[in-house]
């Protein structure tokens, strides 16, 4: 994580964007809370489609904070499969909150399009995403 005012920053890099999708997902969860608390009890698809991979994946990361903030669904585990034409499913394994167990550790507003940028490197592709507290 890296800071910057009233916002937090995570920078992900995967080999290809699905796997950078599936990791982003990983990184939001570990800003919100701790993973290694989550059992693999239940299970949430995602399904999104937007030809722009920057929108998608604000919309990717919203969508996982509408679970964890409305549906109260930690996930544990992500599998991300995406096409060329922008078509992503994911697959979560989680549980939903038990406060005897699990805390929260920081409150994120959304995933923003502020400094948003996927590029790709000779190792794969890496993204920098800003989220609003």
């Amino acid at each position: 994580m890296l800071e910057h005012t009233a916002d937090h920053r995570i920078e992900v890099k995967g080999r290809d964007v699905a796997q950078l999708f599936a990791r982003s997902g990983a990184a939001l969860a570990d800003l919100l809370y701790d993973p290694a608390l989550v059992e693999e009890a239940l299970r949430r698809s995602v399904r999104l489609h937007e030809k722009d991979p920057d929108v998608l994946l604000v919309r990717w990361l919203n969508e996982l904070l509408y679970l964890r903030e409305v549906e109260e669904f930690l996930w544990k585990r992500i599998e991300v499969e995406m096409d060329e034409e922008g078509r992503l499913e994911a697959a979560l394994a989680g549980e939903r909150l038990d406060p005897t167990r699990h805390s929260a550790r920081v409150g994120l507003k959304a995933a923003t399009y502020h400094q948003l940028r996927i590029e790709r490197t000779p190792e794969g592709v890496s993204a920098r995403i800003l989220f609003d507290v």
